[in-house]
């Protein structure tokens, strides 16, 4: 598009040519001609000489004589985002209306601007909502009920009963409402547990590729409102996740385990089952909990403990090396005392 009505679109001022020609966004370091970049933080600046890019996204604020063409923003950031969603391209989205390859039972009900792709099955009971695309290779189990606007791409498998609310998206392979972890050993084997519950996602959920959540024992697990999760997370059963959470990459969160609203459970975190987890609260990368955690707290390690305390154990774990060295000293220091001690008295 023209940079005039792309500055026009992100609600910038600019100074340069309005009918340069702007094919795609980039970074300072990567844009080529016909590429618009940004400056969202100073320690870049450097690099507006030698960038590519016809044009350059700054801060109202900036002030530095440039020969590229700028677009003076209040928010950088913000208007990256709108640059996103312009620049965006066509995705593998199923075509609207139902492949001739699927395959959907005669009582599931489908609104009548769906997109259902190839392969995709859809078992008796379900309800499919307006606007709603799911993509080649999908299973919608029994009495499966997925909301309006609902995004769900290859291979997803939502089992019997699950519920899945409105503007939801669910990455490829994610697997909803399988059998929890559950056994009991009786005479020395492994005797399954049956999970008779369901999982509801609530509305806004964005769930990545390759998780698992698993249906309940009793009851429902259930994803809050607007809670985002990353790839490869699972969630165990009746588990209880409260609104706009974020769990990044490999989650594990076990059985029974509650949390609160606005928590940030980072890389690799986990919690043991039956924990709660306050409202607002933060696990660092590869931390567990395994009690409650207050709302606001902010953990790290295993087990999991304030922050604080966290790294100023880490640091006395770097001293460690010194202070073998000076006990070593010290150590035959008294040895050598107590040696000439025991000669003293002998004579």
């Amino acid at each position: 598009m023209k940079l005039g009505s792309l500055a026009d679109k992100i609600d910038g001022q600019l100074i340069g040519d309005s009918d340069l020609e702007i094919r795609s966004i980039a970074t300072l370091s990567d844009a080529v001609a016909g590429d618009i970049s940004f400056l969202s933080d100073r320690k870049f600046a450097h690099q507006i000489d030698a960038t590519g890019a016809g044009a350059i996204i700054v801060s109202v604020d900036y002030n530095q004589p440039c020969a590229k063409a700028l677009v003076l923003v209040k928010d950088v950031n913000a208007a990256i985002e709108k640059l996103l969603e312009l620049f965006v391209p066509a995705g593998d989205s199923p075509e609207p209306g139902i492949h001739k390859s699927a395959t959907i039972a005669s009582t599931a009900e489908l609104a009548d601007n769906v997109a259902i792709g190839p392969n995709v099955v859809i078992e008796a009971g379900a309800v499919i909502g307006s606007g709603t695309k799911i993509s080649a290779g999908c299973f919608i189990g029994r009495n499966v009920s997925i909301g309006d606007n609902c995004f769900i791409w290859p291979n997803v498998v939502i089992k019997y009963n699950s519920e899945i609310g409105n503007n939801v998206i669910i990455n490829a392979n994610t697997t909803i409402g399988t059998d929890g972890f559950g056994f009991r050993l009786v005479d020395g084997k492994h005797k399954r547990i049956t999970h008779i519950g369901s999982v509801l996602i609530e509305d806004n959920v964005e769930i990545g590729a390759n998780c698992a959540i698993d249906r309940a024992k009793f009851g429902k697990t259930i994803i809050g409102a607007g809670t985002k999760i990353d790839n490869f997370v699972m969630i165990a059963h009746n588990v209880k996740i409260g609104q706009n959470c974020i769990l990044v990459g490999q989650v594990g969160i076990a059985g029974s385990t509650e949390l609160g609203n606005y928590v940030v459970l980072a890389g690799n975190a986990g919690a043991a089952d039956h924990v709660k987890i306050g409202d607002g609260a933060m696990l660092g990368a590869c931390s567990v909990a395994i009690s409650d955690v207050a709302a606001g707290a902010k953990l790290m390690g295993i087990p999991a403990r304030d922050f604080r305390d966290y790294f100023k154990e880490v640091a006395s774990l770097k001293k460690l090396p010194q202070l073998q060295k000076d006990f070593r000293i010290l150590r035959k220091q008294m040895d050598k005392s107590a040696k000439a001690e025991n000669n003293s008295t002998a004579s």
